[in-house]
């Protein structure tokens, strides 16, 4: 039997849907059940360890505060390492060895040798000391100076000193898609001459017009690993602390995101992230949810949206009532946080995002 425990506003979320995707297929490989709570208090008394899924860090360590009070071992899925007294296990992204196979991926293609700049480096963020070490391993097996260009907590401040001091740059490694996504979108001629890539790649980046490299979580092959390693902490007669990491999806190029009819439009974690008060990133994190949220039917709609469709021929296109459509693209406004279906095609062609009706499965 398979115990997970999902944070409540996370449990639909596609990115779930996915995981337990995964999961499944290795349960049905051994003729077992999964069983899925929101609570911890709703557990059986059978269950020795319980895999958490979350999106928020306080949420996963309390909940591992708990069940290491009830005798249960908790296998946490994303974080590697938690600021917390008690025993757990995780899984989470190798992102020094990600960082390291995209470097060398960038550099191979740039001729010019110039200078490669680490972009957004915030030394307080373990990813991105993780993606570090792997960028510089890089870096040096092609015998290339670089410079690195810190965030301290203001990602607008970071672009403007890249900006006015990146002459001698030719490779451009982003450290996360929240820094990539802002140079493309406000310094686009910076990057016309220079190759770049982004260490994680947001919903975002699959949109614009001109992707760039990217490594990205594989959420059902993640799954699967997820289910392997927690068969193996249930065979033991005291669960200890084990920590694994998988390896992130390379993608030189935009592939259009898989289209799955089962999956349901869910409701994004409620955790907010500390954008030290930056606007541009919090709005950006609202557009990236949205996407996460979409099914391919919203991305179609997206796509007429912007094309400038009216609600009553997108209803047509797509078999539903014209009051469906319209629901869907509330729930669209409530989440990016604008009032009207202007302000969002508005935002969407801020940002370069392109919406092919034809990729997602749905015609128009």
């Amino acid at each position: 039997m398979f115990f997970v425990l999902i944070e409540k506003n996370y449990f639909e979320n596609n990115r779930v849907c996915r995981l337990l995707d995964g999961i499944l297929s290795v349960a049905k490989k051994k003729h077992e059940d999964i069983k899925i709570y929101t609570e911890t208090n709703a557990l059986p008394r059978e269950c020795r360890v319980v895999i958490i899924i979350c999106q928020s860090l306080k949420w996963s360590t309390d909940r591992i505060e708990e069940l290491s009070r009830l005798g249960i071992h908790p296998l946490v899925f994303g974080f590697q390492y938690l600021d917390t007294l008690y025993t757990y296990s995780s899984i989470a992204p190798n992102y020094t060895k990600s960082a390291y196979r995209l470097t060398r991926h960038v550099l191979s293609r740039d001729s010019s040798k110039g200078t490669v700049a680490i972009l957004g480096y915030n030394e307080d963020s373990l990813p991105d000391r993780l993606k570090y070490i792997g960028i510089r391993e890089a870096v040096a097996e092609f015998g290339r100076e670089y410079r690195v260009f810190k965030n301290h907590g203001d990602v607008l401040a970071c672009l403007e000193a890249f900006s006015s001091d990146c002459d001698e740059v030719s490779s451009i490694i982003a450290c996360n898609d929240n820094i990539a996504v802002m140079l493309y979108t406000r310094y686009k001629s910076i990057i016309e001459n220079r190759i770049m890539c982004s260490c994680t790649g947001m919903k975002i980046s699959e949109y614009l017009e001109n992707p760039y490299p990217v490594c990205r979580i594989d959420y059902y092959n993640a799954g699967a690993q997820l289910a392997n390693l927690y068969r193996f902490l249930v065979k033991e007669d005291s669960p200890c602390s084990t920590v694994m990491t998988f390896d992130m999806e390379f993608s030189e190029e935009y592939e259009p995101p898989l289209s799955f009819s089962h999956l349901t439009r869910g409701l994004y974690s409620g955790y907010e992230v500390d954008f030290y008060g930056d606007k541009n990133l919090s709005r950006m994190e609202s557009l990236e949810i949205m996407l996460s949220e979409c099914d391919s039917t919203d991305i179609s709609i997206l796509a007429l949206l912007s094309d400038g469709e009216t609600y009553e021929k997108i209803a047509e296109a797509h078999y539903l009532s014209t009051n469906a459509v319209k629901y869907r693209v509330k729930k669209m406004l409530d989440t990016v946080k604008v009032s009207s279906r202007r302000a969002l095609t508005d935002l969407l062609s801020e940002y370069g995002l392109k919406f092919n009706g034809k990729d997602t499965g749905t015609g128009s």
